[in-house]
């Protein structure tokens, strides 16, 4: 197999400048039209309407800070607080890449959202974004890897394929045993997940939006809409319009019209510490990586190598259950870690987190108005994959639960009933 370089792809900050070149920050995160700039755009002073977001999350966190820069008056609720231990959106990091397979629509989104996560990271003066890279490892060509190939060129990501021997040569860091093909995407970034959100939360609060700690319930519905939602401490919130941008809760919230299509599994994530001095697999010396049941991304901010197994519980409570790691997934961290990079063989676990997901069966999201409720929208089905997307997905929500017009093929892809 030969190697391929696009755009002379090397480095991060390459990847940066060529999907700046390709998007212009400009233009509307999912459908393209030319918008109001993303960072740090002016607010109405005059209120439009009233909205109350339900989850301060990736999808609920963003789109509720879009609805208060677009003029409206919105309260922002969450159970626990932004950036919490519970939340889908919490832990310490997450992945942004463009290769999606044949997912042109997600690919598309991811690389405009990467533009607006820079200018966001300005805006807000905090330090989320580390441009790590990103790489895919697999025996041999699959169809998803082509698939992925074939989108990154369609979008002008640079992006390099690799043989075992390349491998070898270029992370000798890691052990290439049974892998004949990296696909590495070089512009992908790891962003600091929980920081992110309070930093969101923070914005959005500097700019006039109301944040309120309290869980949150359909109220009263009058004509086919939703009147009120019901807090946890007796009282009632009206508002004109509602989004449900609360993640694994929910299917607690809509049983009859979502306990069947979103699956809320469970998942440990954990860290390891380096060998003292060895910095080879610390950023920025080694990118995110994949293969088949695991992932995981280079030690950040000295918290240790991440290693996340992609099985475990099928059905996880994020109220209620204990959050404690699985001695038969540290077991299996353990064997993967001796086996893939040697120099981790026996280091202590320094951090872990159980996390979970909130799946729909194709792995879609679900934004879409509910069926019986004209003014609400339901926003979720982030599976492991919505965080990336926040500020693009936020927009979007934002200008669907208002009635604007948006991208149709989105629409579709995105509807409740598929």
């Amino acid at each position: 197999m030969h190697r391929r370089t696009f755009l002379q792809a090397a480095s991060a900050p390459l990847g940066l400048a060529a999907v700046n070149r390709f998007v212009p920050p400009m233009t509307d995160p999912v459908s393209g039209s030319v918008s109001g700039s993303v960072s740090g755009p002016a607010v109405h002073t005059t209120p439009r309407a009233s909205v109350v977001v339900i989850g301060a999350g990736a999808f609920g966190g963003w789109t509720a800070l879009h609805l208060r820069e677009m003029g409206h008056d919105v309260t922002l609720l969450d159970a626990y607080g932004p950036g919490n231990s519970r939340a889908t959106s919490g832990d310490e990091t997450r992945q942004i890449r463009c290769g999606y397979g044949d997912r042109l629509l997600y690919a598309r989104s991811a690389q405009r959202a990467m533009v607006a996560w820079h200018e966001r990271e300005r805006e807000f003066g905090v330090s989320l974004l580390n441009p790590t890279g990103r790489l895919q490892l697999a025996p041999d060509w699959t169809p998803s890897l082509r698939a992925t190939q074939a989108t990154l060129t369609t979008l002008a990501v640079p992006f390099e394929a690799m043989t075992t021997d390349d491998l070898r040569r270029r992370y000798p860091q890691m052990n290439p045993e049974g892998m004949g093909v990296g696909l590495l995407e070089p512009g992908a970034l790891v962003i600091r997940a929980k920081q992110a959100m309070l930093a969101v939360s923070q914005a959005f609060q500097r700019k006039g939006g109301t944040l309120r700690i309290s869980r949150a319930q359909p109220g009263t519905t009058d004509g086919g809409r939703l009147v009120d939602v019901r807090l946890d401490d007796g009282s009632r919130l009206a508002a004109d319009t509602f989004v449900f941008a609360c993640g694994p809760w929910l299917p607690k919230l809509f049983p009859a019209l979502l306990r069947s299509r979103i699956q809320v599994p469970g998942r440990d994530v954990l860290y390891f510490g380096l060998p003292s001095g060895d910095q080879r697999l610390a950023f920025p010396n080694f990118p995110n990586y994949s293969e088949e049941r695991y992932y995981g991304f280079a030690s950040i901010d000295g918290r240790g190598f991440k290693v996340c197994p992609t099985t475990g519980t099928n059905s996880f409570d994020p109220d209620v259950d204990e959050r404690i790691i699985s001695a038969t997934e540290v077991r299996r961290a353990r064997a993967y870690l001796a086996q893939r990079f040697p120099s981790l063989a026996g280091q202590p676990i320094t951090e872990s987190r159980v996390c979970q997901l909130e799946n729909t069966a194709d792995e879609h999201f679900i934004i879409d108005r509910h069926p019986e409720m004209a003014n609400v929208m339901i926003a979720g089905g982030g599976s492991g994959h919505g965080f990336k997307h926040g500020p693009v997905i936020g927009n979007y929500i934002a200008k669907r639960a208002l009635g604007e017009a948006t991208d149709g093929d989105f629409d579709h892809m995105v509807r409740l009933a598929r």
